[in-house]
């Protein structure tokens, strides 16, 4: 792992020596060392060298994403090259939360759930240790006490529809595998639940009824791989998810009780966390605890005999069940199901329009359902205020 113990304990240790026990307490030789945005020297070299570094990285992954030529030899680091140089940054240059932000990317590329796990502790340590003394980006004139924590609320996303750069790499995580192949990763899950957010504003009800059996499909084949794979191997998944969403989760409790009513935009992290956390639990309800269910997949009549369902994990995978709602996209689904029986059954009634308004609605981000039901960019703007929120920047 890139992060082992020793490693994790020479990240919290203070520049220029000393113990963790001494920055925790906010002794003042807890040195945070220079901010690398300024220094002429060594850091200052390292530290844009990094930057620069990161963003070619980013460039490919997008390219190749896009179907474009894979890196060509020498083209940029790696992500292993630049966590080893962000952890030589880290542990002798300077606490810089943007650089551990890096670090943290490169840990869930690098090692996956053992690798995020561990990161987003050292994170919080990072941030409980070192606050206090001055852990780097420091205040600016133009964003005051949130340039701060930049760093953590890139790695979310802001107020706006665009993700921040973890989301994707969680959401390509191999939460559990085995020998035979078999894997789930979440961004198969939000795959599904787009193609049930496509059906409800499909121009015909055929197109609606083929992306529905789609997602429905896709739902079932998860649904399959989890059996395959048994309780076993999804429990690991669930307590590393947990352990990752509870340190975030620190991480940002400590900044706001700083920063206080500033905190950083870091929702979108603990919520997808939770969510993926939700998804194998739900698989896990349904499978023993010591074995994967079936070593081949039951169908039809077969199904039935032996006792389960044939669609699947109802809780996880089937388009629609009564009874306890653990995620916003089932509540969603379950409005959207609702509009479709109204608008069927019940043509003149004004239910199935208001549900499928709510559904709509709801899918919304926040600035566009301000621009809606604000239309006046003045009212809209001293509303954001009087809320305590940052309006989005004008175009």
């Amino acid at each position: 792992m890139i992060i082992d113990d020793d490693i994790a304990a020479a990240l919290l240790a203070p520049i220029g020596g000393g113990e963790i026990a001494a920055a925790v307490e906010g002794v003042a030789d807890a040195s945070v060392g220079v901010d690398g945005r300024v220094d002429e020297g060594a850091a200052g070299d390292a530290f844009r060298e990094l930057r620069f570094q990161r963003k070619a990285i980013y460039r490919i992954e997008t390219r190749v994403a896009m179907g474009g030529d894979p890196p060509a030899d020498g083209e940029s680091w790696d992500w292993e090259t630049l966590a080893e140089a962000a952890i030589a940054y880290l542990t002798d240059e300077a606490k810089d939360l943007e650089i551990m932000a890096m670090l943290l990317e490169a840990a869930v590329r690098l090692d996956g759930l053992p690798g995020l796990a561990r990161a987003t502790q050292v994170l919080a340590d990072m941030v409980k240790a070192f606050w206090d003394a001055g852990l780097w980006p420091a205040e600016d004139e133009e964003d005051g006490v949130e340039a701060r924590f930049q760093p953590m609320s890139g790695l979310s996303g802001g107020s706006g529809d665009k993700d921040g750069t973890l989301i994707l790499p969680l959401r390509r995580l191999v939460l559990a595998s085995n020998a035979s192949g078999d894997s789930l990763q979440f961004i198969d899950r939000v795959i599904a639940d787009g193609l049930f957010a496509d059906a409800q504003t499909a121009g015909t009800p055929e197109k609606r009824g083929q992306l529905n059996r789609e997602a429905e499909a896709a739902l079932e084949a998860q649904a399959a791989t989890a059996r395959r794979l048994g309780a076993k191997a999804l429990k690991p998944a669930v307590a590393q998810l947990a352990a990752s969403e509870a340190a975030w989760r620190g991480a940002v409790a400590e900044i706001f009780g700083r920063t206080r009513p500033k905190a950083p935009a870091a929702s979108r992290v603990s919520d997808e966390l939770k969510n993926m956390g939700d998804w194998l639990k739900a698989f896990l309800k349904e499978l023993p605890d010591d074995a994967p269910v079936f070593e081949a997949e039951v169908e039809g009549d077969a199904a039935v005999a032996a006792g389960v369902p044939a669609a699947g994990v109802a809780a996880a995978g089937a388009p629609f069940s009564i009874g306890r709602i653990d995620r916003r996209e089932d509540a969603l689904r379950a409005i959207a199901a609702a509009a479709d029986y109204f608008e069927r059954l019940e043509p003149v009634s004004p239910l199935g329009h208001a549900l499928r308004e709510v559904d709509r609605r709801a899918r919304m981000s926040l600035d566009a359902f301000l621009e809606e039901v604000i239309p006046d960019s003045g009212t809209r703007e001293l509303f954001y205020w009087r809320s305590g929120i940052k309006p989005p920047a004008k175009a």
